[in-house]
């Protein structure tokens, strides 16, 4: 094994066998470390003896939306002729030691009653434990029984109110915790001058604590702050809203879609380079696709250059209530009224996170600029911009319920043409 760096706040990590503490509950900012000290505290404990382990996420679709590529490519570097091998799905220790990976969706009380199975292991790892309900950690802990389980908790404070704080008693006011609880907070400026992160990551959180502070504070320093640290945009403001921005026939319109049936709501827009301008929205209550495309020739059946289609890669799927998809329905509407028309969409869609990121690099970049402008007709996707947040202590989007689409009819509006307008936002200009 190579030699390791590991940072002193998190050397007990090093001792879980010893017991002193039965939970490790690590927050910080970006740059902190906290996940690459934990994965290699756990790797370094499977060595010791044989264990059984699982490390968690809120969601995990597939092996990659967990810990999984992590631990892989410690052990192909420091823990490299260690003893470890790995599968598809599971990490194995020659010793009899495995390390597998599973989800903590909060979808229902069958979900949660499947957390039964875990009574067995050695030690649990929750990654992104921000995210994390009470209802879950309620489900999750009591089974937890076998003396000497060990719990690692690894969280950024995104919220100043979080599940995991109130699941496990910690108090980040008075920084206390209950015994055999080791709780622990790093940012990375305490750790910048030890060489263990690189120059780049610095540059460029200097870069955002100077043109984006309350996301530096939350981001970097763990110090969620304001009322617009839950918004989806950031920095949305009435300099975006330009009523200069023109339609023009010799460019080509960018028609990027987001398909819904109540309601279906595309946008319109013009690119440069670096820069999206939003011209035009079409927004339909119960609508097929077939409809939207008529209006979308109806009001630009002359355009003289090439209409580009962007949008939901999911529709590129044949649907069952079709024989086309819904790019091919577009496609056959558009080139009837004569126009020329080309598709750029993913092969699949990019996590949303990935669509958020891009779109607000466009809403205010590192260097300060705003790259993203929309013409003040388009009213939903304004208010979008303005008003879509996340859930408190989670990343998903806080949309309306059932009951209140029934109760305000425009509810229904929110969300679907943000997802429209991240779409071409994400496929031109992504965030590597």
């Amino acid at each position: 094994m190579t030699s390791i760096q590991f940072y002193e706040k998190y050397a007990p990590l090093l001792h879980m066998d010893k017991g002193d503490y039965k939970t490790f509950a690590l927050t910080g900012g970006r740059g902190s470390m906290k996940t690459g000290h934990a994965c290699r505290a756990v790797l370094i404990h499977l060595m010791r003896a044989k264990k059984r382990a699982v490390a968690f996420r809120e969601i995990m679709r597939s092996i990659q939306e967990s810990l999984y590529a992590e631990f892989v490519a410690l052990i192909e570097s420091e823990f490299k002729g260690m003893g470890f091998s790995y599968d598809k799905q599971r990490i194995y220790h020659k010793n009899g030691s495995v390390l597998f990976f599973n989800g903590l969706k909060d979808q229902n009380a069958n979900s949660r009653e499947r957390l039964k199975g875990m009574a067995g292991v050695d030690l649990c790892i929750i990654d992104e434990a921000q995210s994390v309900s009470r209802a879950c950690f309620d489900a999750l802990l009591p089974t937890l029984r076998k003396e000497g389980v060990i719990l690692i908790v690894i969280y950024n404070r995104v919220e100043a109110h979080l599940p995991v704080e109130e699941a496990l008693f910690l108090d980040y006011d008075t920084f206390s915790a209950p015994p055999g609880t080791y709780f622990v907070e790093v940012n990375y400026p305490e750790i910048a001058h030890l060489g263990l992160i690189s120059q780049q990551f610095i540059r460029r959180a200097e870069l955002v604590k100077q043109h984006r502070p309350d996301e530096y504070a939350r981001d970097y320093l763990n110090k969620p702050r304001g009322g617009s640290l839950n918004k989806v945009v950031k920095y949305f403001s009435p300099e975006h809203i330009d009523d200069h921005i023109t339609y023009v026939p010799e460019l080509p319109i960018h028609l990027s879609m987001d398909f819904n049936v109540d309601p279906m709501m595309w946008v319109c827009a013009h690119k440069t380079r670096d820069k999206l301008f939003v011209f035009d929205e079409i927004v339909l209550e119960n609508a097929t696709t077939a409809d939207a495309a008529e209006e979308f020739v109806r009001r630009y059946g002359t355009h003289r250059a090439t209409v580009v289609l962007n949008g939901d890669a999911s529709g590129d799927y044949r649907k069952t209530q079709s024989h086309y998809s819904d790019y091919a329905i577009v496609r056959n509407v558009l080139c009837r009224a004569g126009l020329r028309v080309e598709i750029d969409i993913r092969r699949k869609n990019p996590p949303i996170q990935m669509r958020v990121n891009a779109f607000n690099r466009l809403i205010r970049g590192e260097d300060g600029q705003k790259r993203f402008f929309v013409h003040p007709r388009c009213r939903w996707v304004i208010e979008n911009l303005k008003q879509l947040r996340y859930k408190e202590g989670g990343g998903a989007f806080d949309l309306p319920s059932f009951q209140q689409i029934k109760m305000d009819r425009e509810a229904k509006f929110m969300g679907h043409i943000f997802d429209a307008v991240s779409y071409v936002a994400e496929y031109y200009w992504p965030v590597v």
